[in-house]
């Protein structure tokens, strides 16, 4: 069952507050997500980013709490000098003084996001130089959440290497210009618990078998349930509730 509560980790860096303004600004009205962004800030100096952004979307943007439960139609923010996570939907922050200063911190909270919504998690990363979000996006990944990355060749981030590295790491199901990676995240998570696991076990054998022979990988050794889920999971990447038509793409593909 899906959680009430869609939480959107975004992960940015060098030209990321541009990237960010864009898809605030893209978010429609009552779109029921909470969005957690996390960049890369110089320490022990005031950050004006929760006011920029704020300039972008009617939601409410602030710096994170520790202990503050999520909220939807929100917009939360890592503030300089702290590492943020997130537990049983609560955001946790852990100040950092020079001597330890986080040097991943998108990792750090793309890993928490994943062991705290599984398969609900649903990460981002936008431009930035470097390859910060590329472990955390294989652990959403990993524990079948949606991952997405602004697209390099669609909407030109002013540094691609943080994309790049997520994309080259095989961790990203959707590459998207900005404008459309809200678009994309609220259709997917509208299609939650639309898949009706009662379905005739001939489909779901075609399925096996054609995913067998495009990815050369044997499920036979996954329990039904989970080989459900992982279909499931692709089903809501390429927005279908169908099977039938999801093993029709598959054989076109």
């Amino acid at each position: 069952m899906a959680p009430t509560l869609p939480i959107v980790g975004i992960g940015a860096s060098a030209g990321g507050v541009e990237a960010l303004e864009q898809l605030l600004r893209s978010v429609p009205a009552d779109n029921g997500l909470a969005f957690v962004v996390v960049t890369h800030l110089p320490p022990n100096r005031e950050s004006m980013l929760a006011d920029i952004l704020g300039r972008a979307t009617p939601m409410p943007v602030a710096d994170a709490k520790d202990g503050e439960k999520v909220e939807a139609e929100h917009v939360y923010i890592l503030p300089p000098s702290a590492i943020l996570t997130i537990e049983q939907g609560r955001l946790r922050l852990r100040h950092t003084g020079p001597a330890d200063r986080e040097r991943a911190p998108i990792d750090v909270f793309f890993n928490s996001l994943a062991e705290d919504q599984g398969e609900h998690a649903i990460g981002v990363v936008l431009s930035g130089g470097g390859h910060d979000g590329t472990l955390g996006i294989k652990a959403i990944k990993e524990n079948g959440g949606l991952t997405i990355a602004q697209g390099a060749n669609v909407s030109r981030p002013r540094f691609v290497e943080m994309p790049l590295s997520a994309v080259a790491g095989g961790f990203v199901d959707l590459e998207l210009p900005v404008e459309d990676i809200p678009e994309r995240v609220i259709a997917y998570v509208r299609n939650w618990g639309a898949f009706d696991p009662e379905k005739p076990g001939d489909v779901l054998a075609n399925i096996h078998r054609l995913l067998r022979s495009r990815t050369g990988h044997d499920f036979s050794d996954y329990k039904e349930r989970t080989f459900q889920r992982r279909v499931q999971r692709r089903m809501q990447v390429v927005q279908t509730t169908k099977l039938e038509e999801y093993a029709e793409r598959l054989q076109k593909d």
